[in-house]
C-alpha cells in the first residue's frame, strides 16, 4: 500500500518529465568556423553534418529518394481497400513537413536537420508530392517516441576578426565558445502529433472544396466547347461568303449578267455587301486570359482564398494541392482497374487510358513535379479527341471526355472516404494508443 501511494505521488512528476526517461548522450566538442558549426555523430548512428549556409544550399538541391512506400506498389482495387492507411501516411508526411517548415523559419537548424535525417528522410522539407514517408505511420511515431535524447556539444567562433594577417599577434581573435544542444525526440513527436490533429481539421474543410472546383471545371469546359462550336460555325459562314465572292468575280470577268449575291447586291461593276450584325456573345474561351502556372492551367479562386487565410497552417495551400494530386492518382488507378475487368468496350477504354497515363502523366504524379498536376491532367485528358481502339479484333470508340468524368467521380468517392475517416476520431485514437503504450512501457521499467 505504501509503495502504491509513493508511485501515485510520483505520477504527476513522471508525466511532466516524460521526455526525460532516457539518459542524455554526450559527445566531445568539435571546432567550428565563424559561419559554420560542426556537430558530432551521435551514439545512435544518425550522422549530422555541418550547419549553416552550405547545408541549406545542399538541401535545396537534394531530392527525396522516392521509394513511394506502399502506395505506388498497390493496384487499384487494393488502394480502394486501404484508403485510411494511405490518408494516414499522407497526413503524417505533411505534418512532418510543416514541423520542418517551422524549424527552418526559426532557423533551428539542429532540429530541422535531425528530423530530416530521422529514418532517412533527407530532402523531405521541399518535397511537394505524396508517398514521401518511407515507413508505416505507427512505426515512425513509436520509433521516435522511444528514441533517446541527443545532446551535442558545439564549438563556435563568436564575433569576427577584421583586418590583420593570420599570424599577427596584435589582432584580437574571435573567442571560441562551446555550448550544448539537446534534442528530445519525445517532445518532437508530440509536436508532430499536435500538427496532425490541426491538419486533420483543415483537411475536413478543404477536401469538400474540391467538389466545388470540379463544378467550375465542367462549367469552363462546357463554355469552351460551346464557344469552339460558335467559332467553327462562324468560320464555315465566312468560307461560304468567300466562295460566293469568288464565284461573282469569275462571272463578272466573263462578261456575264449581273448576279445578286446573298446578303448584298451588284450595281454595275461594284459589289455592295452588307455586314453581319454585331453579336453580343463573349469571345471564345481562352486560358491565356487567366492567371497561368507553369503547367498551363488556370489558378482558380478557391486555392487563392485558402492561401490567403492567415489563421491556417503555413503549408495549407500546398497540402490542398498534394491531397488533390494523391486523390487523383488513386482515382485513375481505380478507374483503370475497373475498366480492365469489364466488357470489350470498357477494356478498350481502359487500354487507352493506361497508355495515355503511362506515356504522359504517370511520371508527373509519382515525382515532385510542382503544383497543379491534377488540373493539368484533367484538362489535358478532357480535351483529347474521340478515337477508336482495337480490342479482340474489333474497333471500339473511346471518348476521353467520358473517361475524365469517370476519374472525377472516382476521385469524389475517394475524397468522401477520406473525410469520413478524418471525422471518425481515428487520428486522435491512434495518438492516444501510442502515448498509452509508452506510459505502460515506462512504468514497467521502474
Amino acid at each position: 500500500g505504501s509503495e502504491m501511494r509513493q508511485l501515485l505521488g510520483r505520477l504527476p512528476l513522471f508525466i511532466l518529465s516524460l521526455t526525460h526517461v532516457h539518459a542524455f548522450t554526450s559527445v566531445p566538442s568539435l571546432p567550428a568556423t565563424r559561419d559554420q558549426c560542426s556537430v558530432a555523430r551521435c551514439s545512435q548512428g544518425a550522422a549530422i553534418g555541418p550547419l549553416g549556409a552550405p547545408i541549406r544550399n545542399k538541401l535545396r538541391r537534394a531530392s527525396l529518394p522516392h521509394g513511394g512506400g506502399t502506395l505506388l506498389r498497390m493496384g487499384g482495387s487494393e488502394m480502394e481497400k486501404k484508403q485510411s492507411e494511405l490518408l494516414n501516411s499522407l497526413l503524417l508526411q505533411r505534418s512532418i513537413q510543416t514541423q520542418l517548415y517551422y524549424y527552418a523559419e526559426f532557423r533551428d537548424d539542429f532540429k530541422r536537420q535531425w528530423l530530416e535525417d530521422f529514418l532517412d528522410h533527407r530532402g523531405l522539407l521541399n518535397f511537394h508530392s505524396f508517398a514521401g514517408l518511407k515507413v508505416p505511420v505507427k512505426e515512425y511515431l513509436e520509433t521516435m517516441m522511444n528514441t533517446a535524447p541527443y545532446t551535442y556539444t558545439i564549438s563556435a567562433n563568436w564575433g569576427s576578426t577584421m583586418g590583420g594577417s593570420k599570424d599577427n599577434p596584435f589582432v584580437q581573435r574571435a573567442a571560441v565558445k562551446t555550448y550544448n544542444e539537446t534534442i528530445h525526440p519525445q517532445k518532437v513527436v508530440k509536436g508532430i502529433m499536435d500538427i496532425r490533429e490541426q491538419l486533420k481539421g483543415e483537411w475536413v474543410n478543404d477536401l469538400s472544396t474540391i467538389d466545388f472546383e470540379d463544378h467550375i471545371f465542367w462549367e469552363e469546359l462546357e463554355d469552351e466547347v460551346h464557344h469552339a462550336s460558335l467559332a467553327e460555325a462562324a468560320e464555315r459562314v465566312a468560307r461560304i461568303e468567300e466562295e460566293k465572292k469568288a464565284s461573282e468575280k469569275a462571272s463578272l470577268q466573263k462578261g456575264g449578267e449581273n448576279a445578286t449575291a446573298s446578303g448584298g447586291e451588284t450595281r454595275g461593276t461594284k459589289t455592295l455587301t452588307s455586314r453581319a450584325p454585331a453579336t453580343s456573345d463573349p469571345p471564345p474561351f481562352s486560358l491565356e486570359s487567366r492567371e497561368r502556372n507553369p503547367l498551363g492551367v488556370s489558378d482558380n479562386l478557391v486555392v487563392q482564398s485558402i492561401r490567403g487565410e492567415q489563421g491556417s497552417t503555413p503549408l495549407r495551400g500546398k497540402n490542398y494541392d498534394v491531397c488533390k494530386k494523391a486523390a487523383t492518382y488513386i482515382a485513375v488507378r481505380q478507374v483503370v482497374s475497373r475498366l480492365d475487368g469489364g466488357v470489350a468496350e470498357a477494356r478498350a477504354q481502359g487500354a487507352w487510358l493506361r497508355q495515355t497515363w503511362d506515356a504522359e502523366y504517370k511520371n508527373l504524379f509519382e515525382t515532385d513535379s510542382g503544383r497543379f498536376v491534377s488540373e493539368h491532367f484533367l484538362s489535358g485528358l478532357a480535351r483529347k479527341p474521340t478515337l477508336a481502339m482495337p480490342v479482340a479484333g474489333s474497333l471500339y470508340s473511346v471518348n476521353p471526355m467520358d473517361l475524365t468524368k469517370k476519374v472525377v467521380e472516382a476521385r469524389r468517392r475517394v475524397l468522401q472516404g477520406w473525410r469520413d475517416y478524418l471525422e471518425s476520431g481515428e487520428v486522435e485514437s491512434g495518438h492516444t494508443e501510442i502515448m498509452r503504450d509508452l506510459l505502460i512501457k515506462s512504468f514497467g521499467s521502474l
